[in-house]
């Protein structure tokens, strides 16, 4: 997936954008710009689609920009501001309702052209995930997918290290179910 982009389809409104900048706006605004298709990636592992991911890194932007006095560490933006995009992700997956749907016949994706649809559809381990509350969810995406170690996790998020590697665990051993479960369903039938 690392050819997935953000193109993003709203801006920042022009109050945000007229009002006097300060340097920390002006230091969001460029880590926001230089990390934009990472962070687009990330909010589309959260939250499993392109138009959600987009709506979610276009949040986290605007959020970003507003609360830029809040930055106590100007050498720490990336990982401020990524905490503020899972926060944001984490708000919209425990918003919507889960929906199911049944596959009308071989090769059907619900939303044809969406990277991260498809990605999840195919792989089993994306569906096991879609099964974890939003935040195993987003620590297994951090940890496994952005390659942030649990104490970063722990950093970013402001969770203390230990509830970080209990929700990990708790995540693993709930996928690992999700993932022998076809097997055992295989063997069986046999």
């Amino acid at each position: 997936m690392g050819g997935v982009a953000y193109v993003p389809t709203r801006v920042m409104g022009e109050a945000d954008l007229t009002e006097p900048h300060t340097d920390a706006q002006l230091r969001v605004l460029a880590s926001g710009r230089a990390g934009v298709d990472r962070r687009f990636r990330l909010a589309g592992l959260l939250l499993g689609n392109a138009a959600d991911a987009e709506d979610a890194t276009q949040d986290a932007m605007l959020r970003a920009w507003r609360c830029a006095a809040s930055l106590r560490d100007p050498s720490r933006v990336d990982a401020w501001f990524d905490g503020i995009l899972v926060n944001v992700c984490r708000d919209r997956m425990r918003r919507r309702k889960v929906v199911r749907f049944i596959a009308l016949a071989d090769g059907a994706t619900g939303q044809a052209g969406d990277p991260f649809a498809a990605v999840l559809d195919r792989d089993e381990v994306a569906r096991a995930m879609r099964d974890l509350d939003a935040d195993q969810r987003i620590v297994v995406v951090l940890h496994y997918w952005g390659g942030v170690t649990l104490e970063g996790i722990a950093a970013r998020l402001g969770w203390p290290l230990g509830t970080v590697k209990s929700r990990l665990h708790h995540a693993l051993r709930r996928m690992k179910v999700a993932l022998d479960a076809p097997a055992a369903e295989a063997e069986a039938s046999r």
